[in-house]
């Protein structure tokens, strides 16, 4: 095997926004590859710039004004507004297709030489109809090349995910792929610790407004609505501090000045993690912006690491407390509680973060929760200074909240999901476009005027 084609597809949903989201898996994969003397190509349909080449053929509307990055390398993806799919017909918002227009993807296609194995990712559960169409349009191009099909959406919705297209479908992490690289005597191997990932690979055609990467891959914790644990394999894995400083030193040194951690607790253990790496960065006086996405842990922040955050270069750090009430905390996991927030918040006021900014993530939507609730939640983030953004809660395959709402299911046949839908409480729960969270899938639409009166307390700070 000499040659493999890398794809991440496009996207339909309500919404989407490039808030630092990059196909990280494939870009590790894509190093892996290379160091074994494997030719890569690929194809990202979420690169918001491409290459200019591609651009100038795009039409003005397409690409215009409204895709370029703000100063932290965000921004909006190209769209299309498309027909909404039948089971979403009732939600009253428009449905767009995101990402590199379908004709330039495949004219894109036509120019390569025939790989030797196609592997397409996938993300969320409900973006599955970008999936086939990316597998689609390689099979067309490429009849007789294998295509392999991983990813989160792969490994969550492993039977569903075989009506894509693709040859082989996998659970799990990239090191998966070793089962086919075996079969198909590949000579390829791909590391199963963490610690053995090389830095990731950036085409050259790619958005160079940030970098992500990670210190760690897995979870500690097991929250009740969180799916890490079985994409990860119940496996939490952290690599050595020095090689992630050299990685950031790499991307620097190439021009980036953005650099985004995807990990799920990057805060955890961080005497041994984060500290030492803040310290280096700071040491060597690198000149960065540092964003967490994902959200961090409040339980281990202390004044020290709140210090060296601020000095290092950390940029609204983003905190999850999920909700206020404190039985809802105890049932989704009791990772923070309230004591635990407020301590966290007033660190951060005295490293010398101004109130305005620090972020924290609420969820709204989760089994049980009102309304009022997320609203009290609200203003108790907002007394600390702190700016919201709320989370739409939705059911993950795989998790303890979904396996409780599937109990349920085998009493209830039917159930009201909102006041103009009336679906079988099993296809909520195994057909993958209505786990989109855009959809408030346990709330009524008669709640959505109160939801969207909600949003805009959240901004008033």
């Amino acid at each position: 095997m000499k040659k493999i084609l890398l794809i991440n597809p496009p996207v339909y949903d309500f919404a989407a926004f490039d808030l630092w989201a990059k196909p990280l898996g494939l870009f590790y994969l894509a190093s892996i590859l290379k160091q074994q003397g494997i030719e890569v190509d690929f194809l990202d349909y979420m690169d918001r710039e491409f290459t200019e080449e591609w651009r100038v053929k795009s039409e003005k509307w397409r690409y215009g004004n409204g895709c370029k990055s703000d100063s932290y390398g965000c921004g909006h993806y190209i769209k299309q507004e498309v027909e909404k799919p039948e089971v979403l017909k009732d939600i009253p918002r428009k449905f767009s297709r995101y990402g590199l227009p379908k004709d330039l993807a495949a004219s894109y296609l036509k120019g390569l030489c025939p790989p030797d194995l196609i592997i397409v990712t996938s993300v969320m559960t409900y973006w599955y109809p970008g999936v086939f169409e990316a597998i689609q349009t390689v099979k067309e191009i490429f009849p007789t090349v294998p295509i392999v099909l991983g990813g989160v959406y792969a490994t969550l919705c492993y039977e569903h995910a075989q009506k894509s297209g693709a040859d082989h479908v996998l659970k799990g992490g990239i090191d998966s792929l070793n089962a086919i690289f075996k079969a198909k005597n590949a000579g390829i191997a791909i590391p199963c610790n963490f610690s053995e990932f090389p830095i990731p690979y950036y085409p050259p055609n790619q958005n160079r407004g940030y970098a992500v990467l990670r210190i760690s891959i897995g979870c500690p914790f097991r929250c009740s609505y969180c799916a890490q644990d079985i994409l990860c394999a119940n496996k939490y894995e952290v690599k050595p501090w020095q090689k992630v400083f050299d990685e950031i030193k790499t991307f620097v040194n190439s021009g980036i000045k953005n650099i985004v951690f995807y990990d799920d607790a990057l805060l955890y253990d961080a005497d041994k993690n984060i500290k030492p790496l803040l310290r280096q960065i700071i040491k060597e006086k690198l000149d960065i912006n540092i964003h967490s996405p994902n959200g961090l842990h409040a339980r281990y922040l202390d004044l020290e690491l709140a210090a060296l955050m601020k000095e290092a270069g950390f940029i609204m750090p983003r905190f999850s407390l999920e909700t206020s009430d404190s039985s809802m905390q105890k049932e989704t996991g009791a990772k923070v509680s309230n004591e635990i927030y407020i301590s966290a918040m007033q660190m951060l006021q005295k490293a010398g973060y101004k109130k305005g900014e620090y972020l924290t993530y609420l969820l709204i939507g989760m089994p049980g929760q009102k309304l009022e609730e997320v609203e009290n939640s609200i203003k108790f983030t907002h007394e600390l200074g702190s700016k919201v953004s709320l989370s739409e809660y939705s059911i993950i395959p795989g998790t303890k909240d979904f396996e409780r709402h599937n109990k349920e299911s085998r009493v209830k046949s039917e159930e009201i999901i909102n006041d103009k839908m009336r679906i079988n409480t099993r296809d909520f729960l195994n057909e993958p476009l209505l786990h989109n969270k855009s959809i408030y899938p346990l709330f009524d639409l008669k709640d959505w005027k109160e939801i969207y009166r909600i949003k805009q307390v959240k901004d008033k700070r």
